[in-house]
């Protein structure tokens, strides 16, 4: 007892609670630094775990495969057939692709889909066909998918001829205890997503059993031999497959001695380099998941508890050692092992991050570093907070009512732009977005007209909420999206900490002045729209050499390449459910950005406020001095006189 109340005293004596509270923004810095710090620690050996297989069942590697060269000659034919259909219309194509797969026994259709929204329709006709299992109850069924064009908007010839001719392959044997779906969607994009949903909400002319996980063809060109596979797993809205069904393919691959990777990273897993590449590409495409283009194939089964992946092969022309024939047995013996599956995929992983084919960091090693940036903005709120209660017109219930309800209409405004956004037709979309940032930009000085007579407590409040608010809604993404919770927490760093809440300027000095310019870039390179033009001018439509000069970057920004990407934005979330995009841009991004934008007209109003009113005085002062001058010399005229 003596020691405590020993260092009662000291800490008392030291400002006590008021010391606390004024760490509190380097309490937030540091923890923001701390989540970055952790993201690089965890490719270093000890914070990794190897891959393992949990469900026992799928034995990967065990089944003995047949598909070997004596199907190559009916491979090659197929590939033949395709090559003359692709400058096929979609509809006569399907119409020859449906005939096949009936021929070959299955039960065969045409999917013909489309989605509309105001002046545009998008359609298509997708291909599919069930072979039922001679030794299941149709109570389940597996996935071969195989899309007329990949991810990569190429031709994929080589993945439908080998889904074509596994599908017949298949028709062969009575090993099977699922049903077997064979799907040709038009594309990876809206055909396959629309199939998906009918296929779980329709009743459709051949259907089955639920789907158990699936397997998505990409081998694009004419060639017939390839350099590695690459396993494509990142689905809609950062959802992830069951680890287990990644773990079986890259162990089959191994088996067959077959390169493999994972986000194109080549070489070997023992380098830290390799393995944070690796992880930081896994971050960016988690995070960028149906932003604006088509997937590979496995995103659209995301959302409906399908585990599914795409191996795609990848071409170097400098070296191609393996066989389309090896591609085909790889795809049987993963098929084989979802045969197996006594039930659906549960035991292993459904969050993780690899870093290598065979190493992976589990979420209770990773969600800590989003968890820390998250955090910081609630610590930073509540230190706003509390430092808006320190004057007596801070401690006003109406006044945090009042700055409460500011922010909640600020919210609202936002959401009524995301509706004008979401309900405007694609023709007129890039304008309408353009008018959306110009009122966005405006609404700011607008509001700053309401609340520029309120008092500095009122408008850090309002700060405070806005900063309480992006935590709470970082720190619970970062369990459904760690990635996109992760860069965005670090997009809104700036707006939490470069940007100063507002406060009476005694004097103007070089201090105020680089604040302020500080503050105004922050606000200018954190905007919302600022961001997407960035990312569109330099991950989109990267700039040439010949672009190096900073006017040239934004005056050859083709208008149609971002009338598309802006559209493919609206339309991954009005047609594919991507919430992960526009929903964020327009209901978290754009209200902390007004906030912030708001105070920070605030602070430069009572500036030029303070600045006027010294101006004022200096002005006062100077005239009674010459007044006083004048009277002066009209005393001593008098006297000489006298």
């Amino acid at each position: 007892m003596p020691l405590l109340q020993r260092l009662n005293r000291v800490f008392n004596k030291k400002g006590g609670i008021k010391s606390l509270i004024s760490l509190l923004p380097v309490i937030s810095v540091l923890l923001v630094l701390a989540g970055v710090c952790l993201l690089f620690v965890l490719p270093m050996d000890g914070q990794f775990r190897r891959t393992y297989i949990s469900e026992n069942a799928l034995l990967p590697g065990q089944a003995h495969t047949y598909f070997k060269d004596s199907e190559e000659n009916i491979l090659r034919a197929y590939r033949e057939e395709v090559k003359i259909l692709k400058d096929v219309a979609e509809s006569e194509r399907a119409v020859v692709i449906e005939k096949w797969i009936n021929d070959m026994g299955y039960k065969a259709a045409i999917h013909n889909w489309s989605f509309t929204h105001q002046d545009d329709v998008k359609s298509g006709s997708n291909v599919y066909g069930v072979l039922h299992a001679p030794r299941g109850d149709t109570t389940e069924s597996m996935i071969l998918c195989a899309p007329w064009i990949n991810g990569d908007n190429e031709f994929n010839e080589g993945g439908v001829a080998l889904a074509i001719a596994l599908a017949r392959y298949f028709t062969r044997w009575s090993v099977w205890s699922k049903d077997i779906i064979i799907v040709i969607p038009s594309d990876t994009r809206f055909g396959l997503s629309k199939w998906v949903a009918d296929y779980h909400y329709t009743s459709m002319s051949a259907s089955s059993g639920a789907i158990q996980g699936g397997v998505v063809l990409d081998f694009p060109g004419s060639y017939e031999h390839f350099s590695r596979i690459e396993v494509k797993y990142t689905g809609y809205n950062g959802q992830l497959p069951n680890l287990d069904l990644i773990n079986t393919a890259v162990l089959i691959s191994a088996h067959m001695h077959l390169n493999i990777v994972i986000h194109g990273v080549a070489g070997t897993d023992h380098e830290y380099k390799n393995r944070a590449t690796t992880l930081l590409r896994g971050i960016i495409d988690q995070s960028s998941s149906g932003l604006y283009k088509q997937g590979y194939g496995n995103e659209p089964f995301s959302g409906w508890r399908v585990d599914a992946i795409t191996l795609k092969a990848v071409m170097d022309t400098q070296s191609m050692p393996f066989t389309q024939i090896e591609y085909g047995k790889l795809v049987e013996s993963v098929l084989r092992s979802i045969n197996n599956l006594q039930e659906h995929f549960h035991q292993s992983f459904f969050f993780y991050l690899m870093i290598s084919p065979w190493q992976f960091v589990s979420i209770g090693t990773y969600l800590p570093a989003a968890m820390l940036v998250g955090a910081s903005f609630t610590i930073k709120g509540i230190y706003l907070w509390l430092k808006a209660t320190e004057s007596a017109s801070g401690k006003s219930i109406v006044e945090s009512a009042h700055a409460f309800g500011f922010f909640v209409a600020i919210l609202l405004a936002c959401a009524a732009l995301f509706t004008v956004a979401g309900s405007a037709p694609s023709s007129v979309l890039l304008p309408i977005y353009g008018l959306i940032s110009g009122i966005s930009v405006i609404l700011p000085f607008f509001l700053n007209k309401i609340v520029e007579r309120k008092s500095e407590s009122y408008i850090t409040k309002l700060r405070s909420y806005s900063l309480i608010y992006a935590g709470l809604v970082l720190t619970t993404l970062s369990t459904l999206n760690f990635s996109l919770a992760l860069i965005l927490g670090l997009l809104f760093f700036p707006l939490a900490h470069l940007v100063k809440p507002s406060k009476e300027v005694s004097e103007v000095s070089i201090k105020t002045s680089v604040a302020s310019l500080v503050s105004n870039a922050a606000i200018i390179l954190t905007s919302p729209w600022t961001g997407i033009l960035l990312y569109f001018r330099f991950i989109v439509c990267p700039p040439s050499s010949k672009e190096t000069v900073f006017p040239r970057l934004i005056t050859s920004i083709s208008v149609p390449k971002l009338d598309d990407f802006v559209n493919g934005m609206m339309w991954n979330w009005r047609a594919l459910g991507v919430w992960s995009f526009v929903p964020i841009l327009f209901l978290v991004w754009l209200p902390l950005w007004i906030s912030a934008f708001v105070a920070t007209l605030i602070q430069e109003s009572k500036v030029i406020e303070v600045e006027s009113v010294k101006n004022g005085k200096a002005g006062e002062e100077k005239v009674a001095v010459n007044s006083e001058g004048v009277e002066d010399g009209k005393k001593s005229d008098e006297s000489a006189k006298d």
